[in-house]
């Protein structure tokens, strides 16, 4: 009897957790469609937009660099640690250059980025929900979709690029740094010549543009999310932080492989 009441208690546990997710997934679908439909009244809102564009650019900025210039750094220690005399040395900085520009620059930036940005937008939007300052908005006849959402995603479609581009180049060129100069494990004109190989624009725009535009918009739509399905106290904000930062690393890792997928 006991057994069988535990077992019905999982699968209610296992049916309300099912409940759950595709509500959530149908509720950020949601949010989605409510943003784009705002995407009219984008002047109305210009001034939270430039806001927004300050905080995802210039307060990124040191952050980014440094992650630019490790990840390059590491890149080209990992490089020279797995190549072979059997291997000309420009093929393994091709190999190095696209695996940084395409994959790994732009997924570990996003990843940081999701905690620092993401957990501080959820939270300031928690904030002003359990503040009822967005209950105060709609009451002033505000959207907060269009007043709170809508200024991130905008910010985080264009600046998260942007910084993307940064990144790639203070990455390979800590890798020029560090092969070329300080150890000499590779001249200029090979390093350049490597770069060359087999070289192909679409995949500059495929790690520049393509992957940080859509985790820059799932950062920012998920954080605003869990911003406002915040309910309880400082505890909630919390919890809202942690989950935007947990479900934004997530979602960033699983729409990395499909883009893959589709695109290459």
């Amino acid at each position: 009897m006991i057994w069988k009441m535990k077992a019905k208690n999982i699968f209610e546990l296992l049916g309300q957790k099912t409940i759950n997710f595709f509500t959530t997934i149908y509720e950020i679908w949601l949010l989605v469609v409510n943003t784009f439909k705002c995407l009219p009244s984008i002047w109305f809102y210009r001034r939270q937009v430039i806001e927004q564009l300050y905080i995802f650019s210039f307060r990124t900025l040191p952050l980014t660099s440094v992650i630019a210039v490790f990840v390059g750094l590491v890149s080209m220690i990992q490089g020279v640690y797995q190549s072979t005399p059997f291997v000309p040395r420009a093929y393994t900085i091709n190999v190095i250059f696209k695996s940084t520009v395409m994959e790994l620059c732009p997924v570990t930036l996003s990843l940081v980025l999701a905690g620092k940005l993401g957990a501080s937008l959820a939270a300031e939007i928690a904030s002003m929900k359990i503040s009822e300052q967005i209950e105060a908005l709609e009451t002033m006849s505000l959207d907060p979709t269009g007043f709170l959402v809508l200024p991130r995603f905008i910010a985080a479609l264009i600046m998260l690029p942007v910084m993307a581009i940064l990144a790639n180049f203070v990455a390979v060129f800590s890798m020029f740094f560090a092969s070329s100069i300080v150890s000499n494990w590779i001249s200029a004109q090979e390093f350049l010549r490597g770069l060359q190989i087999d070289f192909r624009v679409f995949e500059l725009y495929f790690g520049s543009l393509i992957k940080p535009a859509v985790y820059g918009s799932l950062i920012a739509l998920i954080g605003s999310y869990f911003g406002l399905k915040t309910v309880g106290g400082a505890r909630g904000v919390g919890e809202a932080s942690t989950k935007a930062v947990v479900v934004s690393a997530i979602l960033i890792l699983v729409f990395d492989y499909y883009l893959g997928r589709l695109l290459l």
